[in-house]
């Protein structure tokens, strides 16, 4: 059996950084899957949910499972959102979101701008 050096603590925070940028891609795609296509969900959902509480007659259940729907989409939205942020924040990196946001914010210096695009 070889004898294989235990890995330094600047590798280990390396790995370690590498793990967390990849969650970070990963919840970051999910994020915007999640935009993309859980407004859509919902208006496609409560469509349907409008049809068949018209068209049959237990129209309280119809509504109840909107609704569940509704909540469940928008929490799956939240929780993709605050898993972007919280990598984020791990990481401190500043993406094109947070720009726009400076950018459109109260008027702020443009150093700060500057400093942050840099």
């Amino acid at each position: 059996m070889s004898n294989i050096p235990p890995l330094s603590q600047r590798e280990q925070e390396h790995l370690t950084y590498l793990s967390v940028y990849m969650l970070y891609n990963e919840s970051k795609e999910k994020r915007l899957k999640y935009k993309k296509f859980g407004a859509l969900f919902i208006i496609i959902s409560g469509l349907v949910f409008l049809a068949l509480m018209f068209s049959l007659e237990s129209k309280i259940e119809f509504l109840c499972l909107w609704i569940i729907t509704i909540i469940y989409c928008v929490t799956l939205m939240i929780r993709a959102d605050y898993k972007y942020d919280l990598y984020k924040d791990m990481l401190g990196i500043c993406d094109e979101f947070d720009l726009s946001e400076i950018e459109e914010g109260d008027e702020q210096d443009d150093s700060n701008i500057q400093n942050i695009s840099e």
